[in-house]
């Protein structure tokens, strides 16, 4: 349905919102790649020296990494296989852990 003639931006905001947009978007997976970096150095002793029991809550993190790997992926333009655990999943476990 198109707009109204009141409804219509002015061009100028137009395009700024879609660069704030695309912008926004661009630094969130710049995050996300050195999130999944992090996560990727820590190892079974690091977990344990912090006190992250083992079971659920590492399989979780497993989950989460491979879920932003597989945006990561996406973003750069590279086939992502079909997910064991949905993306949306993997990072709620993580959103509501313990």
């Amino acid at each position: 349905m198109a707009l109204t003639e009141l409804q219509l931006p002015i061009k100028s905001n137009f395009y700024a919102k879609l660069q704030d947009a695309a912008n926004k978007l661009d630094k969130v997976m710049v995050e996300y790649d050195r999130i999944s970096e992090f996560i990727g150095r820590i190892d079974t002793d690091d977990l344990d020296a912090m006190g992250v029991a083992a079971g659920q809550v590492r399989t979780d993190l497993v989950g989460f990494r491979t879920a932003i790997d597989q945006m990561l992926s996406l973003w750069n333009g590279n086939a992502v296989s079909e997910p064991s655990v949905a993306p949306a999943e993997a990072i709620d476990r993580i959103r509501w852990i313990y």
